[in-house]
């Protein structure tokens, strides 16, 4: 067998020219703030997107040596990868920033490598969930249902906000809502409890520009219950049982209006009682998620960054709770019978440290998670690193994802979450 080509690094002349590195420069990846091998890597998958970091300078190694230098020459901008849904970063691309340089936008930017004339990334498979991963309609055929529920429901500010989202954005949860299948979004609060350093619908401090921006007003319970109820409806008739979900990009966070979800939820679950009614949250409000369960919400997914309440506090930034209360949260799921995914926002360098993976384990396996969502945190690297304390070299995310597949054999690991009745499908490979 023939020893693999090595991995050379791709570097960009700012103008769209990409071009491999002289010869004698190996790749590397970033983990954290350091420099470090590709360990696992695959071909670029279908859908992602390269791109240049303006203003930063490209990191690679010498071969032979084992330290990292930049690369100068003609073209000396990194380039990196935006991956597609279903595929989770291994490190990221490995590059100094100046102090000078603007933020970047919010991407999961994705370390890259060229080896003979192949695009490769540090990635791996998440989940191959064919709802979400299989082919989608045309833009045609999805405008033309946005205009046919928008003629249906001309002044509900729900199909409103997503007409703009599965349009302009792309939002595949908000284009199921019109085309009557899968996970179908309910988007349902302007305000949220935290300031989040990756929201992607509100930034704060960081210049960066939100790719979706929040709704500007809150919806009533009938126009959600309007929305809902032709989606649960289209897909019975499509023999699905259906899907809708509170808690998307586009919005706050849904628990601050637990007293109109819990309207919403009673209204739906006596429509249609196969249903699977599904909240994506912080977990900030373990009572209120309380009384959404008992009205019928039975799955429940909660993000988090860290069960560590320093790292917890410096991504979310939250106002009037910490993380006893979003661990409380998912105890509440789970006694009331939902079903209970964790969403964990992945940072090379920070969520496989030795500390955060033995936190994580145990955490996990203390809650009885059933599925945990392994999600790349969007955000300028350098950027989140300097708002988040100093942290232990990481063991490697590929390793991470060993360890939580050997120690937690019963949890499931993906990407999307399921309808209540589905199965856990293909999971990480």
């Amino acid at each position: 067998m023939s020893e693999a080509a090595p991995l050379r690094p791709l570097l960009s002349d700012g103008r769209g020219e990409m071009v491999v590195a002289p010869p004698g420069w190996v790749a590397v990846g970033q983990s954290g703030r350091t420099a470090v091998p590709f360990s696992r890597w695959l071909p670029l998958p279908r859908g992602s997107t390269l791109m240049h970091l303006p203003q930063r300078q490209a990191l690679g190694r010498r071969r032979g040596k084992s330290e990292a230098r930049v690369i100068t020459g003609a073209h000396p901008l990194p380039v990196a990868a935006v991956l597609p849904v279903g595929y989770v970063r291994l490190l990221l691309p490995a590059h100094l920033t100046p102090a000078s340089a603007d933020t970047l936008p919010l991407y999961g930017y994705t370390a890259v490598a060229d080896q003979d004339g192949r695009v490769m990334v540090a990635a791996a498979r998440s989940d191959s969930y064919r709802p979400w991963t299989g082919r989608r309609p045309s833009g045609a055929a999805l405008e033309a249902e946005v205009e046919k529920l928008q003629r249906a429901l001309p002044r509900n500010r729900v199909v409103a906000q997503l007409s703009v989202c599965a349009l302009r954005h792309s939002c595949l949860t908000a284009q199921n809502s019109f085309l009557g299948r899968g996970e179908g979004a309910l988007p349902t609060s302007a305000a949220c409890n935290a300031d989040c350093l990756g929201c992607i619908s509100l930034q704060t401090d960081s210049g960066a520009p939100t790719p979706q921006p929040r709704m500007p007003t809150a919806p009533t319970a009938d126009e959600l219950v309007e929305v809902g109820d032709q989606h649960l409806r289209r897909c019975e008739a499509a023999g699905e049982a259906g899907m809708v979900s509170f808690g998307q990009g586009c919005e706050g966070e849904p628990l601050l209006r637990d007293q109109v979800l819990r309207r919403v939820t009673t209204e739906l679950r006596g429509r249609h009682p196969q249903a699977t009614i599904h909240i994506n949250t912080n977990g900030s409000r373990p009572e209120a998620l309380r009384g959404l369960v008992a009205a019928g919400v039975n799955s429940c997914r909660i993000s988090v960054f860290s069960f560590r309440q320093d790292l917890f506090a410096a991504y979310y930034r939250p106002r009037g709770y910490a993380i006893e209360e979003v661990l409380d949260s998912a105890r509440v799921a789970r006694a009331g019978g939902a079903q209970l995914t964790v969403n964990l926002l992945t940072f090379p360098g920070v969520t496989d440290t030795p500390a955060e993976l033995e936190l994580t384990v145990d955490t996990l396996r203390e809650l009885e998670v059933e599925q945990l969502q392994l999600r790349s945190l969007n955000g300028d690297p350098n950027w989140l690193l300097s708002r988040l304390p100093e942290l232990e070299p990481g063991v490697g995310m590929a390793e991470l994802v060993v360890e939580l597949a050997a120690r937690l054999p019963r949890l499931r690991l993906g990407n999307f979450t399921r309808p209540v009745a589905a199965g856990a499908g293909a999971g990480l490979c």
